[in-house]
């Protein structure tokens, strides 16, 4: 019986409004009228603004600004999307596709391409339009010569400078000014006179964002960026894991990060005796394998670890524990008074407060005006340049764009690249 109801309500309404006539408006283009009747005779009009019958169209066309992209420099797609009158459509990204790679809207009218770690054509699609465009292998500085011997991994390389390790990093020419980010995460240590003398050696805890550890070490993170960007070192670090954990040393800090998703690891709170931080060196940058350090002093301690992390050293003429550095042994390691009394804050010195930077000069960097003194030279200490050489390699470390192939049935392949890896005890 109900169904009966609403079977009559239906029909009746279907009958009541009636369309009388309909018409395409003469000064509005695209834009339909309909006048109707309903039971009692009462006429009543509608529109159609977007009515394709009466000439709304879209006008879509893709174009390429920049047709090739890798995971760093991307393909770059330009989206012109007009209405028949010639004004701007609103437009977004839910009804976008793209065969490879990771599209972003970048700005009203642009799309970037970046690589996902695989090489060859794809097609971004927007809409129903298609567009065609590349992604590569990044560039990389090749060495210009072969080992010494058979057990070297010392080259030189498309610079001209001594390289060790073996990798043949990613390079953009000289004048790349790039930001890269370096995904962070900090081991805050549980001691045993808070947790007890049987707490083991692991990770205990993972902070959120709205813990207050978080915040405080968010804080902390930004006076890194910030002593980078006065350095001119084109690294940006992002604070990604807060744990809590208890470690007795490198390798359990190590042992415990493999695997996170994560750059670089540092933790704090805990170090050797009568020492302030200690790394262990890497000069090979494997995915997976984050370069990690510790530090319970200043920022410019866990800086100074860091930096040991990824290759740098104290400096040959360093007050103790001298070495040049580690992947370039030529200018990646700290020197003293370089700016006046102002240090590396790779070396030794009291006032290590900066990178070195052949490119800049002191009054660039501090307030105190140094007239024609450079920050640094390329031939003695440029710690911005090693660190701004391997800023790339790092940030692949946890690669978290790569895409996975969910048929992949090979087991990957471990290269044999000699790895240079020596623990720094400051």
């Amino acid at each position: 019986m109900i169904r009966f109801i609403l079977f009559l309500i239906l029909s009746y309404s279907a009958v009541a409004d009636t369309l009388i006539k309909t018409g395409c408006s003469k000064d509005y283009p695209g834009v339909q009228w309909f006048i109707y009747q309903d039971a009692d005779g009462n006429r009543y009009s509608t529109k159609d603004v977007r009515s394709w019958e009466c000439g709304f169209n879209r006008y879509l066309n893709l174009s390429m600004e920049k047709e090739a992209g890798d995971r760093f420099d991307p393909a770059i797609v330009n989206v012109d999307y007009k209405d028949m009158l010639g004004r701007n459509e609103p437009w977004g990204m839910v009804h976008h596709s793209t065969t490879i790679g990771k599209a972003v809207r970048v700005g009203r009218d642009t799309v970037h391409i970046f690589g996902d770690g695989r090489t060859g054509d794809g097609i971004f699609t927007l809409g129903k339009t298609e567009i065609q465009f590349r992604i590569e292998e990044e560039p990389i500085c090749e060495f210009v010569d072969e080992p010494k011997w058979y057990s070297s991994s010392t080259r030189i390389d498309c610079e001209g400078y001594t390289q060790k390790g073996g990798q043949q990093l990613i390079y953009y020419g000289e004048d790349d000014d790039r930001i890269v980010t370096w995904e962070l995460g900090i081991l805050v240590y549980a001691s045993h006179k808070n947790y007890g003398i049987d707490v083991p050696k692991e990770i205990l805890e993972e902070y959120d964002e709205d813990h207050p550890q978080w915040i405080k070490w968010e804080k902390r993170v930004e006076k890194y960026n910030e002593v980078y960007e006065l350095s001119g070192v084109h690294i940006k670090y992002k604070l990604t894991k807060l744990y809590l954990a208890h470690w007795h040393s490198l390798y359990d800090i190590g042992t415990m990060t493999t695997g996170k998703p994560l750059d670089v690891v540092l933790g704090y709170g805990l170090s050797y005796p009568k020492t302030c931080g200690v790394a262990k060196v890497k000069t090979y940058f494997s995915e997976g394998k984050p370069p990690y350090s510790m530090s319970r002093c200043s920022i410019y301690t866990d800086l100074h670890e860091i930096g040991h992390s990824v290759g740098l050293a104290h400096g040959p003429e360093n007050q103790s524990n001298q070495a040049s550095g580690y992947i370039f042994p030529d200018f990646g390691h700290g020197w003293n008074d370089i700016c006046n009394t102002k240090d590396d804050l790779m070396s030794y010195g009291r006032e290590g407060t900066f990178h070195s930077n052949s490119n800049l000069y002191c009054d660039e960097i501090f307030s105190v005006w140094y007239e024609g003194v450079l920050a640094g030279g390329i031939e003695w200490s440029d710690t911005a340049h090693a660190l701004n050489r391997v800023r790339y390699n790092v940030s692949l470390i946890h690669d978290e764009n790569k895409y996975v192939d969910p048929d992949a049935r090979l087991r990957p392949v471990m290269s044999r690249a000699r790895r240079i890896e020596i623990e720094v005890i400051d």
